[in-house]
Order: C-alpha cells, then sequence, then structure tokens
C-alpha cells in the first residue's frame, strides 16, 4: 500500500491524520503546579475584588472595575467560580468511581450531583432570579431581601443531615478539610447574605455593601478552593492512575 492510500485509509477510519484506535493515551497532569495555581489565581481575584470596590468608591468609573467585582456576573471572579464548580463536580464523581463501597460510592456521586446543580445555578443566576420573584411577589426586604436563602436552606439543612454519618466515616485530614471548605462556602454564600440584603439599596450603590460582597464571595472562592485542592489530595493518596475506558 502506497503512503497516500494508508493515509486515506486513515482518514476513513480515524480523525483526519490520526490513526485509529489507539491502544491507550496516558495523560499526566500537573498535580501540585494545579494546586499552586488555583491559591494564586484565587488569591489575586480576592485583592482584585476589593481593589475594585475601592476604586468605584473613589472615582465611580464601573465600566472595567466590573471585571474584577466579584458580586457582578460575567466576569473573572464568577468565571473562577464557575471553573472550581466545575472541577470539584468531575473530582466528587472521579473518587466515587474508584470507591469499592456502595454507600461511599453513592455518596460522593451525590455530592458530584449537588454540586452540578450548584454549577447551573452560578451560571444561570437561579439564586438571584428566585431572590427576584419572592420580593416582586411577597415584598421582602431588610435581612431578607435576598429571600433565596429561605428557598435554599432547608435543602442544606437535609444535606447537613443525610451527610453527617457519612463525614463522620471519613478520616483526616479530608474530614476536616471537608468542614473547613463547607464553612467557608456556605457562610460565604448564605450566611454573609443577610447582612448584604440589610446593606442593599436599589437606587445608590454603598462602599460598605460591596466589601460585604467582596467578603462573602472571597469566602466562596477559599471554601472552593480548599474543596478542590482537598479532592486532589485524596486522588494522589488512594490512586495512582484513572483510566477511561471509551469502549
Amino acid at each position: 500500500m502506497t503512503a497516500d492510500a494508508s493515509r486515506r485509509s486513515a482518514r476513513v477510519t480515524g480523525i483526519g491524520d490520526l490513526a485509529p484506535r489507539a491502544e491507550g493515551v496516558r495523560i499526566r497532569p500537573p498535580l501540585a503546579l494545579a494546586v499552586r495555581t488555583i491559591w494564586l489565581l484565587v488569591t489575586a481575584l480576592i485583592v482584585a475584588t476589593f481593589v475594585a470596590q475601592l476604586v468605584r468608591n473613589a472615582s465611580g468609573v464601573s465600566t472595567l472595575v466590573n471585571l474584577f467585582d466579584s458580586d457582578q456576573k460575567l466576569n473573572f471572579p464568577s468565571a473562577a467560580k464557575i471553573l472550581l464548580l466545575v472541577m470539584s463536580t468531575t473530582l466528587f464523581a472521579v473518587v466515587g468511581a474508584i470507591v469499592h463501597d456502595r454507600w461511599h460510592r453513592l455518596r460522593w456521586f451525590g455530592m458530584s450531583v449537588v454540586f452540578a446543580v450548584l454549577t447551573l445555578d452560578e451560571m444561570t443566576y437561579m439564586h438571584q432570579h428566585i431572590s427576584d420573584a419572592m420580593h416582586d411577589a411577597f415584598g421582602t426586604s431588610g435581612p431578607i431581601r435576598f429571600a433565596w436563602i429561605l428557598v435554599y436552606l432547608p435543602f442544606v439543612v437535609a444535606l447537613a443531615v443525610i451527610y453527617w454519618p457519612f463525614w463522620r466515616t471519613l478520616s483526616n485530614p479530608l474530614r476536616t478539610q471537608l468542614l473547613v471548605a463547607a464553612i467557608a462556602f456556605g457562610g460565604g454564600s448564605g450566611g454573609i447574605e443577610v447582612v448584604k440584603s440589610e446593606l442593599f439599596d436599589e437606587h445608590h450603590w454603598k462602599l460598605a455593601f460591596g466589601l460585604v460582597a467582596a467578603i462573602s464571595d472571597s469566602l466562596e472562592l477559599i471554601g472552593l478552593a480548599l474543596l478542590t485542592t482537598a479532592l486532589v489530595a485524596t486522588l494522589r493518596r488512594v490512586t495512582v492512575s484513572v483510566t477511561i475506558d471509551l469502549d
């Protein structure tokens, strides 16, 4: 067979110049570098979001500031949160796939589903839409202006009750890391929301509100970074490789 004929045959069953049916591809991600990059990125974004609030207060300019204002959407901090949520969703699923005990596997996959929903929520601004709908329907104001916390709180309590026995079976440092990550993320996303609601003014932006919003979103980023790096460390302890079989 000539070289041209071989290339034509490969294009029929492969993809362009890629040969068909490679036996396997081994990818070794630089996990240590990834962890350092995550923390450097999170640190830089936290500093940037506080600077953005101060610049907005001093100059009144918001065009470029919005790129780093974590309380805004479609910018660098929100993109980082979505990226970390996707990574957490994937890592929970991968850990679940390598766990042997069925009860534990269901818990790990369950958390993957929970974080997939949180990712969709962040991408679609679902909790903001719920707050606006409840404000329009019931006139919520003051500490419950952002009333989505009233809707989400029962689910959080139910999740905590369901996962409490599972969490107690985990060994340290993972158990402590997950607890700290949950406190940081939950405190940032829901706990401080009451303070944000009290400071919120639909007509006038205030520096106090901007700084509290920056604290809230910074805690979310820290919680997600803690979670992601804890899951990466767990994978490194329990397995040396993960194989995906496309057959």
